[in-house]
């Protein structure tokens, strides 16, 4: 009965110690228990290395495919309906500006031409002999051998000549115009990039009937799209190389035109960029890789990149306020392969959590800010 009681007393002392000990989970660095003033219940206290928010300057380099185009590209027909009755250029043949690209048969447009003259002949004839009349009913008006009444019928028999013969000269410009759309010619210098009829087609107008191709090639363009998330970063005057496979070097220029609409199926905006071509080494239409350096950003604000977080589509950071990591949402700018460029949400005097916790801890934990480990010195 003695050896009992003892068992039962020991037991009893276990309880009671198991029911008064506090759970080590909720035991902060420290060793003494943190409590949570909202729910009254024990919090761990989580140690953190934060660093101040940094201004210093950044630069970004862009890196994007793309291709070699070319600067202008026409598709060109005719003005007028008709046989193609020679075609002068073949596919590949660099030509000048106002050189002969193909001439529809003209023979229709000679007769009609001819036509509107001879009806231009015609009127400018009835005009005259509807003045002459018009003249000596003037002398026989003031004579009283004319009425008033005729005079005045007159004077519009000569207005009506007058109007008639002026739509006649317009139908002959018409017709000279439309026999000199027989012969086309290339509206600027450049490439036949592709020849798409032959002699002997009759080309329509509506549709059009598109007989060559013609691109100027004597000038690039190199045209990349760059992802919306760079979209403060490009601008026009902005340093470029661009690399095409067989040359031997780099290409060196400038971005000339930055894109103001934004691709919905992409999520990209695109930037250009002018090649010479003088040589004609480089075809339209080559892949190109274009690395993009924009200009340095000086006195800007810069955070650890490892300390943005991406949640629920927003971009935060977590700053130590009140003990507490809270969530702090930011407009990024520029980021580079450590630090990133923050345009708003945060001031000087913040202290940004980094390292593990940055990405790991959950926003409001009470945390506590620790220097950070300094690394070992080798043996």
């Amino acid at each position: 009965m003695r050896n009992f009681d003892r068992f039962i007393l020991t037991a009893t002392l276990l309880v009671g110690l198991g029911c008064g000990q506090a759970d080590p989970a909720t035991l902060p660095v420290s060793g003494r228990p943190a409590s949570d003033p909202e729910s009254g219940s024990l919090q761990p206290t989580l140690p953190v290395t934060t660093v101040a928010v940094e201004s210093g300057s950044i630069e970004q380099h862009i890196s994007a495919p793309g291709s070699l185009k070319a600067r202008r590209e026409s598709r060109i027909g005719a003005e007028v309906r008709g046989r193609i009755q020679t075609i002068f250029v073949r596919e590949g043949d660099r030509v000048e500006a106002g050189a002969e690209l193909f001439q529809i048969d003209p023979a229709p447009y000679e007769f009609n031409l001819r036509q509107v003259e001879a009806g231009l002949d015609l009127a400018r004839a009835e005009r005259k002999q509807i003045e002459a009349d018009l003249a000596r009913a003037d002398q026989l008006y003031s004579r009283d051998i004319v009425s008033s009444d005729e005079l005045a019928r007159m004077k519009t028999q000569v207005t009506v000549a007058r109007a008639r013969e002026r739509q006649a000269q317009e139908s002959v410009a018409m017709a000279r115009h439309n026999l000199e759309q027989t012969l086309v010619v290339a509206p600027y210098g450049g490439s036949i990039a592709a020849r798409l009829v032959d002699e002997g087609t009759t080309a329509l107008v509506q549709p059009q009937t598109t007989v060559v191709v013609l691109q100027e090639t004597t000038q690039l363009e190199a045209e990349a799209h760059i992802p919306e998330s760079q979209l403060s970063t490009v601008r026009v005057g902005d340093p470029a190389m661009i690399h095409v496979q067989g040359l031997g070097q780099a290409i060196e220029t400038t971005v000339a035109v930055v894109g103001d609409t934004i691709d919905p199926a992409t999520r990209t905006y695109h930037v250009r960029m002018l090649v010479d071509n003088a040589d004609h080494r480089l075809k339209a239409g080559v892949f190109a890789h274009i690395d993009i350096t924009p200009r340095v950003k000086t006195d800007v604000m810069l955070v650890p990149r490892e300390a943005v977080r991406s949640e629920d589509g927003q971009t935060r950071v977590l700053v130590v306020r009140d003990g507490r990591a809270v969530p702090v949402q930011v407009e990024l700018g520029i980021v580079d392969e450590s630090r990133a460029e923050v345009l708003s949400g945060l001031t000087a005097d913040d202290a940004i959590i980094v390292g593990t916790a940055a990405r790991e801890i959950a926003p409001g934990m009470r945390v506590r800010v620790v220097a950070p480990k300094q690394a070992e010195p080798a043996t």
